[in-house]
């Protein structure tokens, strides 16, 4: 399954391994745990934005999340049923961090709004 990027920041943080996991809308079920990772840095389709893939992975974990930026809250489920809720900077800077951004107040400029969908998280990345 193709899973692209627009930020050449995340292409260097899921290389290095700081990126653990990415936060996708996901209306259709498609992610699976099993599942084979492809990389890439922009849509393999929009051949004018020069797109390339980075990477290989396999799908390790997909969680459920919800995001409530505007009251400092995130919720996630690893069985779709109990949610574990984080509401302390700190938590939320750990969240931040391992989904590659600088910071919890990072991450509210792209997550600004009410948002639920899944985390998926991947193992085993090599570069393509």
């Amino acid at each position: 399954m193709l899973l692209t990027f627009g930020r050449d920041s995340f292409v260097e943080s899921i290389k290095n391994g700081t990126k653990k996991h990415t936060i996708r809308e996901d209306k259709t079920n498609r992610w699976k745990k099993g599942m084979n990772i492809h990389f890439w840095r922009g849509n393999p389709r929009n051949v004018k934005s020069k797109p390339y893939q980075f990477g290989k992975g396999k799908c390790i974990h997909v969680a459920f999340i919800e995001i409530y930026p505007n009251v400092n809250i995130v919720k996630i489920s690893h069985d779709g049923i109990n949610y574990d809720t984080f509401n302390k900077i700190d938590a939320l800077d750990d969240l931040a961090n391992n989904d590659g951004f600088m910071d919890w107040e990072h991450m509210k400029e792209w997550f600004n709004t009410d948002f639920k969908g899944k985390m998926i998280f991947w193992g085993a990345f090599s570069c393509a």
